[in-house]
């Protein structure tokens, strides 16, 4: 019974594996797919004769700013996951570096007039907590090493 048993644990094993194989290539494939839109986007924008502009106006750059961050958040999960497919662990340091990229697209791409200043101020609180964690993490990494 007790060898069925690990036979089994070791078939759902393999299996994490595989899946987790395949989400790292589909997540691959997204950001690369980003990153050729990401192109295309700054090429139709900076060469687009119809604005007055030289080269990218306000809400132009702020869009292209917010699609660097998406493929910045791209490459954290990618990482994430490559890890996990290494080593079998989640690293709490990297889903927290993918927040707060993640929050920091939300604060510079935050446009102050839509939102309810409770809102904002919980958003403060978020940047203030994931900060917290990312230093004690950080903390507790430092104190291992010494």
């Amino acid at each position: 019974m007790n060898k069925s048993i690990d036979k089994s644990v070791s078939l759902i094993h393999r299996a994490k594996k595989w899946m987790s194989f395949v989400v790292l290539i589909l997540m691959t494939v997204v950001v690369a797919i980003a990153i050729v839109e990401l192109g295309m986007l700054l090429y139709l924008d900076i060469f687009d004769s119809t604005d007055d502009v030289l080269f990218l106006e306000i809400d132009e750059l702020f869009r292209i700013f917010g699609f660097f961050f998406i493929i910045l958040i791209g490459f954290e999960l990618i990482e994430t996951v490559e890890m996990y497919f290494k080593d079998n662990v989640i690293h709490a340091e990297v889903v927290l570096l993918v927040a707060v990229i993640a929050v920091s697209r939300k604060v510079i791409l935050l446009d102050l007039e839509k939102y309810d200043p409770l809102a904002i101020i919980g958003l403060g609180f978020i940047i203030l907590a994931l900060g917290g964690c990312y230093f004690l993490i950080k903390l507790s990494y430092r104190g291992r090493n010494v």
